[in-house]
């Protein structure tokens, strides 16, 4: 069994927000095989927040879905993150301002992501 990590940075009220998005996006296409990953609580702070997606053993391809998010999502405010495929053993650095920030990197996101 392979897992994809989405690996949000920023504040933890964006990596937060950020990862529960696209969460909520991928279960659209994924039920069942994404989740958060939880980051403990600060200091001074009762629970943790969202840090992460994590696909588990997606039998759909991950990379169309997760760019249409990713193009949307980055019309409204800047995105970064890394992605890990466990299944490849690499890693992605994402850092988007733009809609074709994203088009420039979605043959990178398609070779990752795929599992081909």
């Amino acid at each position: 069994m392979h897992e994809v990590l989405f690996e949000f940075e920023g504040t933890p009220a964006d990596r937060d927000r950020d990862a529960r998005d696209l969460v909520t996006w991928l279960e659209e296409d994924l039920r069942g095989s994404v989740s958060l990953r939880m980051a403990g609580p600060a200091e001074g702070e009762l629970g943790g927040a969202a840090d992460a997606a994590v696909v588990l053993a997606a039998t759909a391809p991950l990379a169309r879905p997760f760019f249409t998010w990713l193009t949307e999502r980055v019309k409204a405010r800047r995105i970064s993150l890394r992605i890990s495929a466990s299944h490849k053993g690499e890693q992605l650095k994402i850092d988007v301002e733009t809609p074709q920030d994203a088009e420039a990197l979605l043959e990178r996101i398609v070779r990752l992501l795929d599992e081909n």
